[in-house]
């Protein structure tokens, strides 16, 4: 159950809600500890100097039938391995993780501590974590795994990604890199190591990739925890068998926390005064504690540093206890980067380098398209500024500048065509509003305002597509539905409705071309799957989907064709770098060619010029 006791004298006035931020000096927080004697979380004011009975308690839980646990769920709880309170990257509320070597992990309301997702599970679970797409991450230590569970997607949802890790024992989500670091021990190598991970696939089947420029091998064997550390988002709270450091993500150099530096810490954290906070096996101690006789793991003490204390609850059998911090969530930032252009020559030939095109280095999504006149236009979108506009003159001139053309900074993504009367349109994907549409002159001028299309708010994912005749096709992609078309005529009327052409409710991604025979061509991202494509034919007849390529881990998927003379396909294999396919005259689809190394690329373009040029553009991870 979910308790809220009310605070004491030495904590402040009374209060029945369980606020992660104590009343006291500095505005430390309450410290969240699990007690496998009492089978609970605990969290404990650390102004209250005793914390025997109830007057430091500030709150407490444990999964009951009444919470929506079964009884297996609530027999497999024995205190928690692991235990963090996050934001939810969909709903902003605050969620409770929780992993026990007894078997459940689960993602629960906070401080209601209701069940949302839960699974038993074998491995001895050692730490659990919450994604940006309220996915749940998990780490067992004899299973020899990190997983991320799609928790999203229901109460009981089963699917997972995993990386082999062997003495898996702590998950992080990193906001400020958009990766996972995990702790434990390298199945091959048997290195000890620390690394981080990469999310990838999509919040239904997601999949796990290490992020290698992050690994590091552990100064001392058998890691254990590994935390933010509050004043710096370029540093992080390690701990192993053999010390406690404070490691440097950018110098990948660990250095000792003076006192605080012990071996055996299974917890550490700090407060925002700076203060320190572990918890270390009594049995480890010198001389050792009351808890030494139970096992060799728990404690029924929390050492705290700078300054120095202890809190100590007398028969409590601890393994972790942390600062239960308000402030750090699971929430993303976006990941972002700068923008590249790479050529493909009309014989074929690929430029072996790139022209950086935009040094804005907060471009989130890109998009391009080339008008009859072979002129390349592209689109910026920049999470809180809108979206932005540059071209390349017909004689290969960059605009010295970009241009703003929409200044609605909760845009999402962005999509663009031109049609052969020399107008430029550009497609918004605004959350919880729909598809918005926006038109350049052929004289070169921006419409002071957009135009709804599309009011379906479930739309994720955007894409465009022009035909020699004049039509203009916008494609959306649904999750759960599939992909829809909405096309407008030369006459620029909009279709009424949008037409379901693709059923694959997994679809993550889509890129559209249309080509000089007036067919439209489509790309259909499909994790686990690979890519998928599908043609409609002059008569305006779909084909059925056939897949191209068999890597499921593509990531981001991009098109070009009419003006051009060719039909291409762009992809990214994230740790590999940008594979290209160019449709034969036979119409087949020969072996991908790759044609940038760069391991993590977030966004592609790809347009064709009339000349038999392809422009292929990239946002490389900054992060």
């Amino acid at each position: 159950m979910a308790v809220a006791p009310a605070r004491s004298s030495a904590a402040g006035a009374a209060d029945d809600q369980p606020s992660a931020t104590r009343a006291g000096t500095a505005d430390d927080q309450l410290i969240l500890a699990g007690d496998a004697a009492s089978r609970q979380l605990i969290a404990f004011d650390p102004a209250v100097t005793d914390w025997n009975g109830t007057g430091a308690i500030r709150w407490t839980w444990k999964p009951t039938t009444g919470l929506g646990f079964s009884t297996a769920e609530v027999n497999g709880f024995n205190g928690g391995s692991d235990f963090k309170v996050r934001t939810s990257g969909r709903d902003g509320a605050q969620r409770l993780v929780v992993a026990d070597g007894a078997g459940i992990a689960t993602v629960a309301t906070y401080p209601e501590g209701r069940r949302v997702w839960a699974k038993l599970l074998t491995g001895n679970l050692h730490s659990a974590e919450l994604l940006p797409d309220d996915n749940i991450a998990l780490a067992a230590s004899d299973g020899g795994w990190v997983r991320v569970y799609a928790s999203s997607q229901g109460a009981d949802a089963s699917a997972y990604g995993e990386y082999k890790l062997a003495a898996a024992h702590a998950t992080l989500w990193d906001p400020s890199t958009s990766r996972l670091w995990v702790i434990g021990q390298d199945p091959v190598t048997a290195e000890h190591i620390l690394t981080a991970l990469a999310v990838v696939g999509t919040p239904a089947a997601p999949r796990l990739r290490e992020d290698t420029t992050k690994r590091v091998v552990l100064p001392t064997p058998w890691g254990h925890d590994v935390t933010p550390y509050s004043y710096d988002t370029g540093k992080l709270w390690v701990t192993t068998n053999g010390g406690a450091y404070l490691y440097d993500k950018a110098t990948k150099e660990f250095s000792s926390p003076g006192a605080a530096n012990r071996v055996f810490v299974k917890a550490m954290s700090n407060q925002p005064s700076g203060q320190i906070v572990e918890t270390m096996a009594d049995s480890l101690k010198n001389p050792k504690g009351p808890c030494a006789a139970i096992n060799g793991w728990c404690t029924d003490t929390v050492d705290l540093f700078g300054p120095d204390g202890k809190r100590t609850r007398k028969n409590a059998q601890f393994y972790k206890a942390r600062v239960l911090n308000p402030y750090y969530g699971a929430v993303d930032q976006s990941r972002r980067g700068t923008v590249w252009d790479r050529t493909r020559a009309a014989d074929g030939t690929w430029s072996s380098t790139v022209t950086q095109i935009d040094g804005n280095a907060g471009v989130a999504r890109v998009a391009a398209t080339a008008s009859p006149d072979g002129v390349v236009h592209v689109f910026t979108l920049l999470p809180g500024s809108g979206i932005w506009y540059r071209q390349r003159a017909a004689d290969g001139t960059w605009a010295a500048s970009a241009v703003r053309i929409d200044a609605n900074g909760d845009l999402v993504d962005v999509a663009a065509a031109a049609l052969p009367n020399g107008t430029v349109h550009v497609l918004g994907l605004l959350p919880k509003s729909g598809i918005w549409h926006r038109e350049r002159s052929a004289a070169g001028v921006w419409a002071a305002s957009a135009t709804k299309i599309d009011a379906n708010v479930s739309i994720t994912d955007v894409a465009a597509a022009a035909l020699p005749n004049g039509t203009l096709n916008v494609f959306g992609v649904v999750p759960g539905s599939g992909v829809w078309h909405r096309d407008r005529s030369a006459a620029g009327v909009w279709a009424g409705s949008a037409t379901q052409v693709d059923t694959n409710g997994a679809v993550s991604d889509l890129a559209a071309a249309g080509l000089a025979d007036g067919t439209l061509q489509l790309f259909c991202m499909v994790p686990t799957s690979g890519l998928w494509h599908k043609e409609r034919n002059a008569a305006k007849t779909w084909a059925g989907a056939t897949k191209i390529d068999t890597n499921g881990e593509t990531s981001v998927v991009a098109a070009a064709g009419w003006p051009g003379t060719a039909l291409q396909v762009t992809m990214v294999a994230p740790g590999s770098g940008v594979y290209s396919r160019v449709r034969a005259a036979d119409r087949t689809w020969p072996a991908a060619q790759r044609i940038d190394a760069e391991p993590d690329v977030l966004e592609l373009y790809a347009v064709g010029r009339p000349d038999g040029v392809i422009h292929v553009g990239k946002v490389p991870e900054l992060s």
